[in-house]
């Protein structure tokens, strides 16, 4: 049984990603943030899957929580997926003044530092052959030259280029990583008229990781399997 580490999870993609691979018979521990009481969403699983689910509070903008994260893991990990995500700023250009150094600051602890730092925690459960994916966005790509929701913007091509160094720093371990584009999907996130289901982009995304080697380590891919420039 593959377990399968899941930050993000009380909703959305993540929700789904903890759906689907529950679903496929994997083991799954789905991070969820700090509160008093565990999303309706995950305790329907929970009452599910009560054997192959542990819901584990992580705030993943805490350096403290991260660091405190392999204390809490027991198991072996298989595959950790990065999801936990935001996006606080949506603005027509980089001059203004909703553009505030607080959302940069908050999308770059969230989108970039997080996954970098959840990901160093959790090598010491993963061994060779095991996959990281860290969910990133198209719209970090250096090839658009859009202006609007900077901070998020930023923030994504960030990520890439740390996971890009990543990929090359645990090859030689043995582990493959990648960046994975989920689609304009329709959650809180992505709203109503987006054109991708949960079910689809999540259904892409375990795709891309069943495919993901160590040759492929290290590149950006969309949820369908094309392969993106970062």
């Amino acid at each position: 049984m593959a377990t399968i580490l899941i930050t993000g999870a009380g909703r959305g993609i993540g929700l789904e990603l903890c759906r689907q691979y529950l679903a496929a018979g994997s083991r799954v521990l789905a991070t969820r943030r700090p509160g008093p009481d565990v999303p309706a969403s995950l305790r329907d699983l929970l009452n599910a899957y009560p054997d192959s689910l542990r819901v584990i509070s992580l705030d993943v903008a805490s350096s403290r929580a991260v660091a405190d994260l392999p204390s809490r893991l027991a198991e072996r990990i298989d595959i950790l997926i990065n999801n936990a995500g935001v996006l606080l700023e949506a603005n027509p250009s980089t001059i203004s003044e909703a553009v505030t150094w607080e959302a940069f600051e908050k999308s770059f602890q969230i989108n970039t530092i997080a996954p970098l730092f959840i990901s160093r925690a959790a090598l010491s459960n993963m061994t060779r052959g095991g996959k990281i994916a860290t969910i990133s966005s198209a719209m970090g790509a250096m090839t658009q030259m859009k202006s609007d929701t900077t901070a998020y913007r930023a923030s994504k091509a960030a990520v890439n280029k740390v996971m890009q160094g990543l990929a090359t720093d645990l090859k030689p371990l043995g582990i493959s990583v990648a960046m994975i584009h989920p689609g304009w999907v329709r959650t809180d996130m992505g709203g109503p008229e987006a054109e991708v289901s949960p079910e689809d982009s999540a259904t892409g995304i375990r795709k891309v990781l069943d495919s993901l080697t160590l040759e492929t380590s290290g590149q950006f891919f969309r949820y369908d399997g094309l392969s993106l420039n970062p």
